[in-house]
């Protein structure tokens, strides 16, 4: 198994063997790929969503480079869950988006179930459900400037990678960590902290098998939606994603490149699942 993939690998074997999944003959209604979130709407009213990210596609041009990776534009929706949830694995990020946005509306009929043994442990932020002391260092792995105010108003010891420094806002008092860093800052962290991105671009698997010391592993962010067992079984201890109420609006903010800030208002709300276990 693909070392780099296997936590995906291993929640598309969780919905292909889903008795729920199997019995509702769930086909794809929508998919958007947005400038900002990507976005697969399901026959059974749930959603889904996953950053799209766009500024790691150097072809990022009109018009063969660009159309080689997409070529089943106008087709998707013709495709079955299945076949778009294997996207996920593809190095094409455009393409992983949307089999990740894929993975977050099935786990979200899972999450759902009354047999389901993960439950949200509260709505709305992820750090609510963890302690940080001013003694501790923490590692974020992807920028999330609400995050970052918090934590800086607690410890000094904050350190931020991030692949797109211009996502921080000049605001924002921090100096950004370049990602040649990673091997070196991640077993330093008592609480760490990843973006759901790390899924699309393939860099999670090998992140979590950095964090040796980590007290608190908080993977967030509307593309961390999915159904929890093979992060928690990797040492995730929090999970951070969303829950879409609102399946078309959600289609429609995307093709109007929406944000998250949109998507809170108007169409989901955000979830935190606490593993019990740890």
């Amino acid at each position: 198994m693909n070392e780099r993939k296997s936590i995906t690998k291993e929640l598309i074997e969780i919905m292909r063997k889903s008795q729920i999944i199997n019995q509702l003959n769930i086909t794809p209604k929508d998919v958007r790929i947005g400038v900002f979130y990507t976005g697969v709407a399901l026959s059974t009213g749930h959603a889904g969503m996953s950053y799209t990210p766009v500024q790691e596609i150097p072809e990022a041009v009109c018009c063969p480079r660009s159309h080689a990776k997409m070529p089943q534009s106008g087709n998707l929706l013709n495709f079955s869950v299945y076949d778009l949830m294997e996207y996920a694995l593809d190095d094409n990020v455009l393409k992983a988006a949307v089999g990740v946005a894929t993975i977050n509306a099935l786990s979200a009929i899972l999450l759902e179930d009354d047999e389901s043994p993960y439950k949200p442990s509260a709505y709305g932020n992820a750090l609510d459900l963890i302690q940080i002391t001013g003694e501790d260092t923490v590692v974020m792995v992807g920028a999330f400037p609400p995050f970052i105010k918090r934590i800086q108003e607690i410890t000094k010891k904050l350190f931020v990678i991030e692949k797109n420094p211009r996502s921080v806002g000049k605001g924002e008092n921090i100096e950004i960590e370049p990602e040649a860093h990673v091997q070196e800052l991640i077993p330093k962290a008592d609480i760490l902290i990843i973006t759901g991105v790390t899924l699309v671009n393939h860099t999670l698997e090998p992140i979590l098998g950095l964090a040796r010391n980590a007290r608190d592993i908080v993977v967030v962010g509307p593309t961390a939606s999915v159904y929890p067992e093979p992060l928690f079984k990797r040492g995730v201890t929090v999970l951070g994603g969303v829950q879409v109420t609102d399946a078309s609006k959600m289609i429609h903010l995307i093709g109007e490149a929406g944000s998250g800030y949109d998507f809170f208002e108007q169409c989901a709300e955000k979830i935190v699942i606490r593993n019990n276990k740890k």
